[in-house]
Parts: C-alpha cells; structure tokens; sequence
C-alpha cells in the first residue's frame, strides 16, 4: 500500500470503527460516550482535510447539503451564543432560572446557555461525519463496507441484548449499575427499548437487503447462510427487546421492502425466473414469515396485541399532546435552542394543570417533530426538512432510474437504505430516535449516501482502486 493510499484510507476505517462505537458506548446517550464520540469525530476531520491536503485532492461535496448546514450551524450556534439564561436546578416540575447578561439581550438567544452550547457541540460534530461521509460514498466499494459495517454492528446489538435479556438482572449487572440492571426496559447497551428498537431497525432493513442480494448470486453458500443467520438474529432481538416500535418498524420494513422487490421482479424476472434461486429465496422469506407466525401464536401473544393497540390512548393519557401544541404554536422562526426543549415544556406544563410526578420532568418530547420544532424554530425545522427530505428524494430516484440489476449490492441496498430512512422517520412521530447521537449518525449517513449519488463522478482513485468488488 503506497503512503498516498494509507493517508487517504486512515480516515474511512475510523469512520468504521466510529459506526461501531457508536451504539456499543450507550448509544453515545450519556455524556462521557458523546463527548468521546465529538472527539473522534474531530480526529477524523484533521485526518481527512490532511490527507486531502497531503494529495492536493478536495473531496467532492454536493453544495446544497452544505448551504443547509452551514446555515444550521450559523443559525444554532447564534443561539448558544447569545443565549439569555443559565439553570442551576429543576424538580419534577420547575426549573430555577438565573438570569445572565447576554451579549445582545434584545436579539434572540437560547433558553439555556450550557444546554445550547453542549448541544451545538454534538450537532456539529454530527455534521462533520456527515459530510465526511458525503465524500466516502460515492465510493461503491466503501459504501458496501459501511452498510456491512452497520448491519453487522445492529447484529452485534441485537445478540448481546438478547444475551443481557434473557440471562436477567445478575448478567446485566456486567453493562449496567445494579439499579438500571434491574430494569426491563434496557437492551443491550441501551438504557431505553425504543431507542435500541429503532437503531436494530436500520440494521434489519440492511440486513434484509444483503440477505436478498446472497440469495440471488451463485456460489458463496456460507456467505447466503451467514446474512440469514443474521436476519434471524435481528429478528429475534426485536422481538425479545418487547419494544412495540419494534415490532412495528421490523413488520412494516419487512414489508415494504417485500413489495418494493416483488414488483421490480414481477417487471423484469418473471419471465426468466431461476427456480433453483427463487426456493432459496423463498426459504428466506419462509423463515422471516414463519418466525413473525411463532410469535403471534405465543401464549402472551393477546396480551401484547392489546397493548398493541391501546399505543395511541396511551400516548394520548400519559404524554402532554396538547401542551405540544400550545407550545409548537408559540414558538417564533428561531426557536429555544438546541436541547432547550426540556426548558421550555415545565412553565407549559404548569399553565396546563400538569405540573405533577404523575407526568413527570420531560428532557424529550416522545415527538421528534414537536421537540425539533420547539430548539430550532420554524426556520430551522424547515433547513432540517430540506436536508433529510431532499437526501431522502435522490436516493430514491436514483434507486429507481437504476436498471433492475438482482444480485447487486450497490442496487438492492440504495433502496434498503431508503427503507430504514423511513422507518426512523415514522418512529419520530411517538419516540425521540433523532435526539440520540448513535442512531442520528446512522441516519445521517444513509441520508448522506442519498446526497452523494447526486452527480456521482469517478474518483481519482478510480472505483475498484480498493482491490474489491463493486457489485
């Protein structure tokens, strides 16, 4: 390997080992693991514009993801800035405000100086691996090793919680402290079941999509029995993590992408159909449909199907919709600032009557969409819906100009991908997966590989440069 290609390839590996720390390190939700995950992140960016100054290559990045996150970090970082006031305490329903001395007092400014400051931090570290990993796929070899790299590490989660689940308390004193290892919400390395349900769920779609494109190829048996072993596993992880946002997101993913492939075979293949290609497919398929069958037929099968369908009257009683909306409809262009959501809900929460343990402190509002708007205002949230709804539109369409190619990774994973994208869009509407840093780097780069197709040109060191397939 020349000098050249090790200063070029330094940073794409960490990048891989980074998508593996990620979820492993508490989901990156404590602060000790984000501010970890903030400094590797640095790393990476002196590694990647040194190298691209050490070979006098610029990475090549689409411009209108970086106007929106150029224009996300002025806007945030203003905020942070001149941020009015700082908190020393809050209960189950106040928070104490010391009033500060903003640089400007009459311009706009964050609720809470550390808050904002601390969240701007991890926003723009987040931006720094998304525009890095803009730059690393439009490598087709790369990005077959991160999507593999995600999906094996969503495996990883989904084995070791299962472990952690199913041998109790005493063997998850191992991750946990005895307090929390006595909770039956945590899963694997995450302290919350939605959050573990939501990032397992990236991984399962990808999961899904290797397993497709191993069916398909010739040869390479313990290669197609690897990737069902792993939907196996995922599968089974979901469903042990007791998450009904897993169980929903591995249903409608699973679906989804079901009909997405059987339509483009119905199109193009049925007239050619390999039947020996199509029973080991089947046999995928099979086994994915028969374990979703063991676990309706299961003894407590009525009793989760119940809490199954009580999930809205539920969010309804226990979450303070209605004081989302009040709050969502006083919030001006700005917003609060970043993180400053958890600040702003308790004077609501007490205009409202609500200011009681029984609804409790809220850091989240189980409704992404209510909590972005809240920190970045109107004008953020719109910057924030063009930058994934735009990614989200190119992956798309180039998965769909694409020629139906089975047996291609680069072709079944673009739409995967999309899928998965989806997904944690859809859990957004009743958990909070866009406000932890493992699974909004996961989503971030997904929706970079949607941004780097726009353009797509031949790099330098030209696409198998890497010595591996592209396919």
């Amino acid at each position: 390997m020349t000098l050249d290609r090790a200063i070029a390839e330094a940073p794409r590996w960490m990048f891989l080992l980074i998508l593996v720390y990620a979820p492993w390190a508490y989901g990156c939700t404590n602060l000790v693991a984000l501010a970890i995950l903030t400094q590797f992140s640095a790393a990476l960016v002196v590694l990647w514009l040194g190298g691209c100054v050490w070979r006098r290559r610029w990475p090549l990045l689409p411009w209108l993801p970086m106007a929106l996150l150029t224009l996300l970090l002025l806007h945030g970082w203003w905020l942070a800035w001149n941020a009015h006031t700082v908190h020393s305490y809050r209960t189950w329903t106040t928070v104490n405000r010391l009033w500060d001395n903003p640089p400007l007092p009459d311009w706009p400014g964050a609720v809470d100086r550390v808050l904002a400051q601390s969240a701007m931090l991890n926003v723009t570290a987040h931006f720094a691996l998304f525009l890095f990993a803009c730059d690393l796929m439009r490598r087709p070899v790369w990005r077959k090793r991160v999507w593999a790299t995600m999906a094996l590490t969503a495996v990883s989660v989904a084995v070791g919680g299962t472990i952690l689940k199913l041998g109790g308390p005493e063997l998850r004193e191992w991750l946990w402290e005895p307090k929390v290892a006595q909770l039956v919400i945590t899963f694997a390395a995450y302290r919350y079941h939605g959050n573990a349900a939501s990032f397992m769920s990236i991984g399962w779609a990808l999961v899904l999509g290797f397993a497709m494109v191993a069916a398909s190829q010739r040869g390479q048996p313990l290669r197609r029995a690897g990737w069902v072993v792993a939907v196996l596993c995922l599968l089974i992880g979901l469903f042990i993590n007791t998450s009904r946002a897993g169980w929903g997101l591995a249903i409608l993913l699973a679906l989804l992408i079901s009909v997405r492939f059987l339509w483009a075979w119905w199109q193009t293949s049925r007239g050619q159909f390999d039947w020996k290609r199509g029973l080991i497919q089947g046999s995928v398929l099979a086994a994915g449909a028969g374990t979703l069958l063991f676990v309706t037929m299961s003894s407590d099968w009525k009793e989760k199907l119940t809490r199954l369908n009580t999930t809205v009257e539920t969010l309804q009683e226990r979450y303070p919709s209605k004081v989302y909306h009040e709050l969502a409809r006083e919030t001006g262009v700005l917003g609060y600032g970043a993180d400053c959501f958890q600040m702003v809900l308790p004077v609501y929460m007490e205009a409202f009557g609500m200011a009681s343990e029984k609804y409790g402190f809220w850091r989240h509002a189980h409704n992404d969409y209510y909590e972005y708007l809240v920190n970045w205002g109107w004008g953020g949230a719109a910057l924030w819906a063009a930058l994934i709804l735009g990614g989200l539109a190119r992956a798309l369409r180039n998965h769909f100009r694409l020629p139906v190619t089975w047996g291609s990774t680069q072709w079944v994973l673009g739409f995967c991908g999309c899928a998965a994208m989806l997904g944690i869009l859809l859990h957004a509407f009743w958990d909070f997966p866009l406000e932890k840093a493992s699974i909004v780097l996961y989503f971030l780069t997904l929706l970079a590989d949607g941004w780097a197709r726009h353009d797509e040109v031949k790099q330098a060191d030209g696409p198998t440069a890497d010595g591996a397939s592209v396919n």
